[in-house]
This record gives C-alpha cells, sequence and structure tokens, in this order.
C-alpha cells in the first residue's frame, strides 16, 4: 500500500470513530458544509483573520485536490495561494449564481478551469 492510501485510510477509520463517538448533543451541533456565500463574505471581510480563514480553506480544498489521483488540475510549483485566492473571489464577485453552492465544489471548478492539465 502506498504511504498516501495508509495515511487517507487511517484519516477516514479516524473520522469515523471519531464521529461515531459524538454524543447526541455534539450531533446535533454539527456544522454543515460551508457554503460559496460564506467563503466570500471571508474573503471580503475587514477582518485579518477571517480573511486568512478564508484563504487557508481555499488551501485546504486546493491540496485536497492535488492528492486525488483523478484530478483534472495542474499547477506549477511558483503558483501561490494568494493567486488562486484573488481568481476565487473574481469568480464569486463576477458569477453571484455560485454563491449558492457548497465553497469547495466553487474552488474545484474555478481551479479546473484556470489550471487545466492539458
Amino acid at each position: 500500500m502506498k504511504p498516501l492510501e495508509y495515511l487517507w485510510r487511517h484519516l477516514c477509520l479516524a473520522g469515523l470513530i471519531g464521529f461515531g463517538l459524538a454524543t447526541p448533543a455534539q450531533a446535533a451541533k454539527s456544522i454543515r458544509f460551508l457554503t460559496a456565500s460564506e467563503l466570500q463574505a471571508s474573503l471580503l471581510s475587514e477582518q485579518e483573520d477571517i480573511r486568512f480563514n478564508g484563504r487557508n480553506y481555499i488551501m485546504g480544498v486546493v491540496d485536497t485536490l492535488m492528492l486525488t489521483k483523478s484530478s483534472p488540475i495542474c499547477m506549477q510549483e511558483q503558483t501561490e495561494i494568494n493567486q488562486i485566492t484573488e481568481l476565487v473571489k473574481l469568480q464569486l464577485q463576477q458569477r453571484p449564481e455560485l454563491l449558492r453552492y457548497n465553497a469547495a465544489s466553487v474552488v474545484r471548478e474555478v481551479m479546473a478551469a484556470n489550471y487545466p492539465c492539458v
């Protein structure tokens, strides 16, 4: 088994175990997925730490996409997270219809459109 597959399986297993150990009170307070509207709000926030959280969310999505074997995304090594963050912000501002979707799926589509494997 490859190291990444081994790590992924153990992370998934740990998540399932942790999910099973949640109390009913914790389960009632579970958080749904982040919407693109919420991501945009954090990226446009006047508070630096909230903008930082939005940028880090995008970085996490991109990191996950890059670990996926069938990822349609190819970036050059010099691509920086700030470039990607600006692309996501621009798309969310230009296409408000995207705001109702899951933030991770919007980030994925922005990445696939701007960094395709050719």
